[in-house]
């Protein structure tokens, strides 16, 4: 489920963001001194989980509810200088901000409504003078992952219970549904 989240995160940046050169998960893309793997070609969005520990309530139905930090990175270079540059990651960085706030990436209920936790300058000496900017989004989201243990199951159609199961395990009374 994850996976999915990432890929509508990266669908939805395409959307809002249109003239990104570059829109994928970020995998180790760059760092504080630039470009680490490949080439990086600017603009680009990458988004990625930095965390998901165990949300504060759980759904109890064999579902996992994790509280996922996602972190989007807004990178540009522009030859104008380093003012523009920093402007343009800014720049994408809060629209896309706008975009997160409370999204559910059209996989609710899986998906519960984003919280934002800000935007913010990574800016580093060494980026710059290799001519990046780097601007961040980062939300918290619940995401349910696994199997609900009781979807597409037969709804029951009697209750019965048992006042003393462990001294009468045969004494058990129907229970009348009530509107």
């Amino acid at each position: 489920m994850l996976g999915q989240v990432q890929d509508a995160i990266l669908e939805a940046a395409k959307a809002a963001l249109p003239g990104l050169a570059q829109v994928e998960p970020y995998v180790g893309q760059f760092g504080a001194d630039g470009p680490t793997q490949g080439r990086v070609t600017a603009p680009a969005f990458f988004v990625a989980a930095l965390d998901a520990p165990l949300a504060e309530h759980q759904p109890g139905d064999g579902r996992m509810a994790l509280d996922v930090r996602w972190a989007a990175y807004c990178l540009a270079r522009n030859a104008r200088g380093p003012a523009q540059r920093g402007r343009d990651a800014m720049s994408m960085a809060v629209a896309f901000a706008q975009v997160a706030q409370d999204a559910q990436w059209a996989l609710a209920p899986e998906v519960q409504h984003a919280r934002l936790e800000g935007v913010q300058n990574l800016y580093s000496a060494a980026l710059d003078n290799k001519g990046f900017a780097l601007w961040a989004v980062t939300w918290r989201q619940v995401v349910l992952v696994g199997e609900d243990m009781w979807a597409g199951g037969d709804t029951p159609s009697e209750i019965w219970v048992g006042w003393s199961p462990e001294t009468y395990p045969d004494d058990y009374e129907e229970q009348e549904a009530q509107p």
